[in-house]
């Protein structure tokens, strides 16, 4: 093996780690943006609830998606 290659498999291996990292981090913070109160109940709520409605979710996700564009610029 020439030094070239070695180099080659070292860089791809830290970019990889990188970028998963960064994935990882972009994750944790578009879960952070939602702001549920509910995490971790996979039950649905039922009967009269205090939540926005289905349009107020429909607006809240477009703006969470029109924020999120403008800092995943690539």
């Amino acid at each position: 093996m020439n030094a070239n290659r070695i180099i080659d498999m070292i860089v791809r291996q830290v970019m990889r780690r990188l970028i998963n990292k960064g994935v990882d981090k972009g994750f944790d913070v578009a879960s952070r943006m939602g702001g549920g109160s509910d995490q971790g109940t996979d039950a649905p709520k039922r009967g009269n609830t205090t939540g926005p409605r289905p349009s107020q979710q429909l607006g809240q996700a477009r703006r969470v998606t029109r924020q999120m564009r403008r800092f995943m610029k690539f």
